[in-house]
């Protein structure tokens, strides 16, 4: 069994009420099959999830999973399986009424994850066909009624005028980040531009992260020295194995079909690992060649195999494979040039002290405190 934990990304439908410019969970191409049903979410999911790891969370995401019928009734199983859920939302559907009701049926297992890439609805309307000032008001419904949520921006060409502005809004709240590349995935196919470069991460994406430390998880480039993780991250038994890239480590993801990718950025792609309906979830996690070579970092080429921080950073493997084809590479977005394994960055000690901050905030707030 995992033991540490592990994340689950399940895009449970491709039906959404929004026509996003680049939305990268619907295609106009053929699919493997039909929707997982109830009972494939359940038992093909969620309990080999549990089976898997005895720390765990299930991501839900779509399209809308709230527009299916049978929502609540898995996130009911969810719980009673003493596993957290997340629920991926544009937050269109949720009102008083039915946030309540999820609270309720998850016993309080439950985190709101909403898309937000900018505060500036001129430049969030680029990607998004919601309206940044909903978003931020159904958060707030969420403050208001005590109940989690974190923001994911995912973040290409289009927003990065914004980031700064983004950036100071969820350090002054206090509200975790999460970032999420765009990749040329799902309807973005073909919109290559807007993948963003190393002087982008150099000059505007990496500051942005930085600034706030709630914005550690799955941040890639990464400069905490291995020897600082070791003593003041895992020292604290804080059950999260890694920092930086966690694809295939303490991650995975699922199409609503049933197909397995060791990133959500990576399903749809030909970095495939199986389908749930013809090997169980928990034998592709464990014994899967693909999961088996990211799991060691000494897998990984080019500068990222060389470098000092590959083991709490890694690269993003999936930016190494929709740059390169190879999901192995380097991660060509990253603006550190290592001579060798013991070339420092500059970045080194900052990083440290806001892991330390990072690591107490996990360690004393809910729901982080009972999830880690």
């Amino acid at each position: 069994m995992f033991d540490k934990f592990f994340l689950c990304y399940f895009e449970t439908t491709r039906e959404c009420n929004l026509d996003c410019a680049y939305c990268m969970s619907k295609t106009d191409g053929p699919l493997p099959g039909p929707e997982l049903d109830t009972d494939e979410v359940k038992h093909l999911v969620l309990d080999e999830v549990k089976k898997y790891s005895s720390k765990s969370a299930v991501a839900f995401s779509g399209g809308e999973f709230m527009l299916r019928d049978d929502y609540r009734e898995i996130l009911k199983y969810n719980a009673s399986l003493g596993q957290w859920s997340f629920i991926n939302t544009n937050g269109t559907l949720l009102n008083k009424e039915n946030l309540l009701e999820i609270k309720e049926i998850t016993s309080g297992k439950i985190v709101f994850v909403f898309s937000l890439n900018s505060l500036n609805q001129e430049i969030h309307g680029k990607g998004r066909d919601d309206r940044a000032a909903i978003t931020i008001n159904k958060a707030e419904l969420c403050r208001e009624y005590d109940v989690p949520y974190f923001f994911v921006t995912t973040i290409s060409k289009n927003n990065l005028d914004g980031l700064k502005e983004l950036g100071e809004y969820t350090k002054e709240k206090n509200i975790p980040i999460l970032r999420s590349p765009f990749v040329p995935r799902g309807e973005g196919g073909n919109l290559k531009e807007l993948l963003f470069d190393r002087d982008d991460m150099k000059e505007k994406i990496h500051p942005f992260l930085r600034e706030n430390y709630l914005s550690y998880i799955s941040f890639t480039p990464f400069f905490a020295s291995s020897r600082f993780f070791e003593k003041g991250w895992l020292g604290l038994n804080i059950a999260i194995k890694q920092l930086g890239c966690q694809a295939g480590k303490g991650y995975a993801g699922i199409t609503p079909e049933g197909e397995v990718a060791p990133c959500v950025h990576l399903l749809d792609s030909e970095v495939k690992c199986g389908n749930i309906r013809e090997t169980p979830f928990s034998e592709i996690l464990e014994n899967n060649q693909i999961f088996k070579e990211l799991r060691s970092r000494d897998n990984l080429k080019g500068k990222c195999g060389k470098c000092y921080y590959k083991n709490t950073c890694g690269g993003c493997r999936a930016l190494a494979y929709h740059h390169t084809g190879d999901y192995l590479e380097e991660d060509p977005t990253c603006f550190f040039q290592p001579e060798d394994e013991t070339t420092r960055s500059e970045l080194e000690e900052m990083q440290n002290e806001n892991v330390k901050k990072f690591a107490d905030f996990l360690r004393k707030s809910s729901p982080w405190k009972e999830l880690f």
